[in-house]
């Protein structure tokens, strides 16, 4: 089928010209009068409209308005007599696709208007896919952003701002804020939306096995190095590289990512040639980087060439007017999960969470929802089924970690838990009174899905 043009000039004319030269290509509608041209287009299916600029009745401009405020994404161009430059932006800046200057040359139109059909199609086409990512993103609640204070507006004005420019961001936040859930919208939003998004725990990894992870290595690169292995910033090309808690990674690995920040190239590890990547990077710290830039602990160059955007999550004690929001999709989440009838907190209960100052933030909410539901054997949850350490917030719980006589696996991971507060989620702080290594404390918290 061919597609349907509006030709709409009072100069009847100019429009059977155009159609004369068009009709072998498309399906056109000739109008002089704007009025008919608009009931016209308010009742037929259009893939684009040209309109004459000055015309009685209506003008191209108003026809533009009328048609913008119903359809944002056909195809609008402009014929204008006066083609000086302001006049061109005017029309442009009024949401006109392009124009034509008259008298117009007729290859000129048809080569202005196969443009404007294709990047209208391509512009569809990405609509369609964006609202498909986002209705998967909103069926997994786990990646979902909760809050409608005005800490969070601020988060997410600054996500739909830059969602669709590929520059680098630095997100920071306390331990349990939900700064990776920032960084999948900022991915999600974007026009990469269907490109990878790669996640990496920076502080879980050695500064060997982060370079083979990140890089890739070839053949007999080392030992064990059986087969070629493409790096996640291969795999991650065209989309977002995630590195979560970027300041536990040493000055050596430093050096390396400044580069591939700075060249989108990499070279896999025992390779020589270099392999171009296009890849955003979304970076995240419980620290204040510029602090550790002063400090002597973080490179400024790479700091400088991470930081075009800065987002600053809140933590959860500066916006309690969320708690009975993210209670209720915690509440609906962990009740399907455990297969539970829940109704919610008694207004005790929940008076409760809306004052407690939460240090380990959303995800400390999360934890103890989730256990409030897996221990229930109520349709409302009561103060019973909230910890003491909520309940007395200055009391010293060392005493109460093993009160109820937990198996040693659950009093193993109470104590981690303990000590991750306890040093603001600094897992090699705490790898190290432990006494084990950060891979064994990074595969312990998998098991708990922390």
């Amino acid at each position: 089928m061919k597609q349907k043009l509006i030709i709409i000039d009072d100069e009847p004319k100019a429009g059977r010209l155009m159609a004369r030269y068009l009709d072998d290509t498309y399906e056109c509608h000739i109008f002089v009068d704007p009025l008919e041209a608009m009931t016209f287009f308010a009742k037929e299916p259009v893939d684009l409209v040209i309109t004459d600029m000055q015309m009685p009745n209506m003008t191209g401009a108003q026809v533009l308005a009328e048609i913008r405020a119903v359809d944002k994404l056909i195809p609008v161009i402009v014929i204008t007599a006066y083609s000086n430059v302001d006049n061109a932006i005017e029309v442009l800046r009024l949401g006109a696709t392009d124009f034509v200057k008259k008298p117009f040359d007729i290859e000129e139109l048809k080569i202005t208007i196969g443009k404007a059909l294709n990047v209208s199609i391509l512009k569809a086409e990405n609509l369609r896919l964006k609202e498909r990512l986002k209705a998967q993103q909103d069926q997994d609640e786990r990646y979902r952003m909760i809050g409608t204070g005005g800490n969070m507006q601020k988060v997410y004005d600054i996500i739909d701002k830059i969602a669709d420019i590929r520059c680098n961001v630095i997100i920071e936040g306390e331990s349990g804020t939900g700064k990776e859930l920032v960084a999948r919208a900022i991915h999600f939003q974007s026009q990469s939306a269907e490109k990878p998004f790669i996640v990496i725990d920076c502080g879980a990894l050695t500064d060997s096995l982060l370079q083979s992870e990140l890089f890739g290595y070839e053949k007999g690169a080392f030992t064990g190095a059986n087969k070629q292995k493409k790096g996640l910033l291969e795999t991650a090309s065209g989309g977002t590289l995630f590195l979560d808690e970027i300041c536990n990674i040493s000055d050596n690995m430093q050096t390396k990512l400044l580069r591939v920040v700075q060249e989108q190239q990499i070279i896999r590890v025992g390779g020589l040639e270099p392999i171009d990547i296009d890849v955003r990077f979304v970076v995240a710290t419980n620290q204040p980087m510029d602090k550790m830039v002063q400090e002597g602990k973080f490179r400024h160059d790479l700091y400088h060439r991470l930081n075009v955007i800065n987002i600053q999550v809140p933590p959860l004690r500066t916006r309690l007017e969320d708690i009975p929001l993210l209670t209720s999709v915690m509440l609906k989440r962990f009740a399907k999960k455990y297969q539970r009838t829940i109704e919610g907190f008694d207004a005790q209960s929940l008076q409760l969470l809306k004052t407690y100052q939460w240090p380990g933030n959303v995800r400390e909410l999360s934890n103890i929802i989730e256990r409030a539901v897996a221990l229930s054997d109520t349709e409302l949850l009561h103060l019973d089924e909230i910890p003491v350490s909520v309940q007395a917030p200055g009391q010293d719980t060392s005493e109460q970690i093993d009160s109820d006589q937990p198996t040693l696996a659950e009093l193993e991971r109470r104590y981690i838990f303990k000590l991750l507060d306890a040093n603001n989620d600094n897992r090699e702080k705490t790898a190290s009174i432990l006494g084990v290594n950060k891979s064994t404390l990074w595969r312990k918290l998998k098991e708990y899905n922390v």
